[in-house]
């Protein structure tokens, strides 16, 4: 896609794909109420552009690391990208296994060392 919109830009001396019908630079008030009509045509109203931020980090975190996705979005701590911008998994671990033991005979069950009959 931006390759089709940079072959179809009007030539401009910063050669920027986003540039005016007469290759200036957009005014950012044209950019905004561009971005608004582009998000509500396509009903993602929910889209910002912290929501392409996130999106770029984790990206590049699951391919890369942490480091590069931090180094991209330009932080100083792989923490700030870690905490705010890389999407945690919405899937849980698959402890199936664990959880079986569920359906195993009492005997085989026995409760944590911490509790005590007091607590049941």
């Amino acid at each position: 896609m931006l390759l089709a919109r940079k072959l179809g830009a009007a030539e401009n001396p910063h050669d920027a794909i986003f540039a005016s019908r007469r290759g200036t630079w957009l005014s950012p008030n044209n950019v905004r109420r561009q971005w608004r009509q582009a998000r509500a045509d396509a009903d993602l109203d929910w889209v910002t552009p912290h929501t392409f931020r996130k999106t770029v980090a984790t990206l590049i975190k699951e391919g890369t690391y942490t480091k590069s996705a931090a180094a991209q979005l330009g932080h100083s701590s792989e923490e700030v990208t870690e905490t705010y911008y890389i999407a945690k998994p919405v899937q849980a671990p698959d402890v199936s296994d664990i959880l079986e033991r569920l359906g195993t005979s009492r005997k085989g069950l026995q409760p944590p060392a911490a509790h005590n009959d007091a607590h049941r």
